[in-house]
């Protein structure tokens, strides 16, 4: 090949970006001799895509409906080498060529991703022009992360969250007595890398036995198609599992499990084509006939993991941001105010953006079970050079931190067996 081409970005964390970042980098052009070009292009676009088919009818009538949507989100375009004012191509020598280039990312854009119905994906595109010959492409992906703070989210994902089942198993005219079981996480909000601490009670007052406990990290993917009809199709993927254990008839037991959040996507919403939520899925076995109990806790997997204690840096109501001695904050502080805060859309009031120093910064790691993707699309007649392509998402490393304890949780009396 007589032509290389590649692209580079500098100021990349690892190879993503978080929106609202500008992405600056260079395109490196290698000539083995001299060239004509018409035009050489950048284009640097987002977008996001769905697609997915299903059978409809019977017999003849049966056929094939295709469901799909598309959404733009970044389309910029930069010329590196233009004709000349009489319109005749410009000649390269042979030799190194770089052209800088920088494009400011808007701060809504949604995070990258890579589904099975659908996926949200950014690429560079350089296109070489070339007089009375087909033109040639190089084209590579690169990820950008919406930010996700957790100290922003609602306050309640502060508060320990509590699942309960009391439930009696029955074999004709024959009733055991009570299974109380009981699942407790200290808060609903995590980051990759961060451990999510379970707190299983199993009190068997019934005759059967417990055989364990499924700890399941699911993830609930939501595709949404807006032609030929709005529709969506979701998928269902188990990220961690464990399995705890159980309890023999006529006793108690309580136990702590953890479970590391891996290097996956943040909870995204619906304001985009594909939405992402994560939630906890328990199921109880138990030995015999009868319905075994299942309990679920919806979390959200962020960025920026939570601060307690309320320190400096941390998201407060606005009502007690001012005023509020450090006397009267339990826990550690974490730097001074500086007094300039960031107003947010939930009403809270946040001093810095970035995590306190006593955390050190993520690494940007390729997402779980990820395989690459080839990139490349109609526009990639002759395509040079094109690089497989893997979202990379931020994950913290726990291991030697340590966090502030947590205030104990609330008694509450158990709930009443079902029948």
């Amino acid at each position: 090949m007589k032509v290389h081409c590649d692209i580079r970005f500098t100021n990349s964390t690892q190879g993503a970006y978080l929106s609202g970042q500008q992405l600056t980098g260079h395109v490196q052009i290698k000539l083995t001799e001299a060239k004509k070009f018409n035009e050489i292009t950048l284009r640097i676009v987002g977008y996001s895509n769905v697609q997915w088919s299903e059978k409809r009818g019977q017999g003849r009538q049966r056929r094939t409906v295709y469901y799909t949507a598309k959404r733009d989100h970044l389309s910029s375009m930069k010329v590196l080498v233009g004709a000349q004012q009489n319109g005749t191509p410009t000649e390269l020598p042979a030799g190194e060529h770089i052209y800088e280039f920088a494009c400011e990312l808007p701060s809504h854009l949604p995070t990258s991703f890579e589904g099975t119905y659908g996926h949200c994906r950014y690429t560079a595109q350089v296109v070489l022009d070339r007089p009375w010959k087909f033109n040639i492409t190089h084209k590579i992906g690169f990820t950008v992360v919406q930010p996700r703070d957790l100290n922003l989210q609602a306050p309640s994902i502060r508060l320990p969250s509590r699942m309960e089942d009391a439930r009696v198993f029955c074999c004709g005219f024959w009733r055991t007595k009570p299974l109380f079981v009981k699942v407790t996480v200290p808060f609903t909000g995590y980051v990759p890398g961060q451990a999510i601490p379970l707190t299983i009670d199993l009190h068997n007052l019934s005759s059967r036995i417990i055989e364990g406990v499924n700890m399941k990290l699911l993830q609930e993917i939501t595709y949404h198609a807006e032609y030929p009809a709005s529709k969506t199709r979701r998928e269902t993927h188990t990220i961690v599992k464990h399995i705890g254990d159980g309890v023999a008839p006529e006793s108690q037991k309580q136990y702590e499990q953890r479970l590391v959040v891996p290097t996956v996507i943040p909870t995204c919403g619906d304001q985009n084509l594909i939405s992402v939520a994560y939630r906890l899925h328990m199921t109880v076995r138990v030995q015999g006939c009868g319905s075994d109990p299942v309990l679920e806790i919806p979390l959200i997997i962020g960025t920026i993991p939570l601060m307690f204690q309320q320190p400096a840096t941390v998201a407060v109501p606005q009502a007690t941001a001012v005023g509020v001695s450090s006397g009267q904050q339990a826990g550690f502080s974490f730097g001074n105010s500086s007094g300039n805060s960031l107003p947010s859309a939930s009403g809270l009031v946040r001093e810095q953006t970035l995590p306190p120093e006593y955390l050190p910064p993520p690494t940007y790691e390729e997402a779980m079970n990820a395989a690459a993707v080839v990139i490349t699309d109609d526009t990639d007649t002759n395509a040079i050079g094109t690089k497989p392509y893997v979202p990379l998402y931020p994950s913290y490393n726990f291991n030697d931190i340590q966090w502030p304890p947590l205030p104990p949780m609330p008694v509450q009396p158990p709930l009443p067996p079902k029948q």
